[in-house]
């Protein structure tokens, strides 16, 4: 959609989609290729894979950890 010069989005009256559940998608997603690529890193005996993989599902732990984390402190 095009808006006018000087016009915002929140002008036209177009409500903003909530983009947690694709983000919270697209970590599920990743988390699923971090296992491929472990599997695939010790199948195929790629040490590089298999450092994605790891890195990959430690990234998606934090993620889905940290509202845990954070309501600690």
């Amino acid at each position: 959609m095009r808006y006018l010069e000087g016009q915002t989005p929140a002008e036209t009256g177009n409500p903003v989609r909530y983009t947690d559940d694709f983000v919270a998608l697209t970590v599920w997603l990743t988390l699923l290729i971090g296992f491929v690529f472990v599997a695939g890193g010790i199948w195929g005996r790629q040490r590089w894979l298999l450092i994605w993989g790891v890195f990959t599902l430690i990234a998606c732990a934090i993620y889905f950890a940290w509202p845990l984390i954070d309501g600690w402190t």
